[in-house]
């Protein structure tokens, strides 16, 4: 049992490390645009861009959005195009700007996606994991 627990054990971690490796850009640096180029995309947006400085390959920002949330996110150097982002939500938890639900008014978002989570949550099997 122990040798099967030890091998399982080993190969998680062998394809853990696997996964994370396809995190990094491996974009030629020949194709970089400069880091000016991304901070001016995301000024022009609304961001407030605190630091920008290179990750595993990647342009990683670090800042506010337009509404003062604190944002890090991920760029492919050649593309500019986002890999990650992670949102940081102030009280009011407004997350209009990242979610897309039509020509709704905000109250309608709301309840919609309110609405959905719950109808969601009630058909899906609940999961513990110990």
């Amino acid at each position: 049992m122990n040798k099967t627990l030890t091998t399982a054990l080993i190969t998680s971690c062998l394809m853990s490390g696997t996964v994370l490796a396809d995190d990094d850009c491996n974009d030629s640096v020949a194709d970089w645009q400069p880091k000016e180029r991304l901070h001016q995309k995301m000024t022009e947006n609304g961001w407030e861009v605190k630091r920008i400085k290179v990750d595993d390959g990647c342009y990683e920002l670090k800042g506010f959005d337009r509404k003062g949330n604190r944002i890090e996110a991920k760029f492919s150097p050649a593309s500019l195009k986002i890999i990650e982002l992670a949102v940081e939500f102030d009280d009011s938890g407004d997350a209009s700007d990242y979610l897309d639900l039509g020509n709704q008014s905000s109250q309608e978002k709301s309840d919609t996606y309110i609405n959905s989570a719950s109808d969601t949550a009630k058909n899906k099997p609940k999961v513990t994991i110990e």
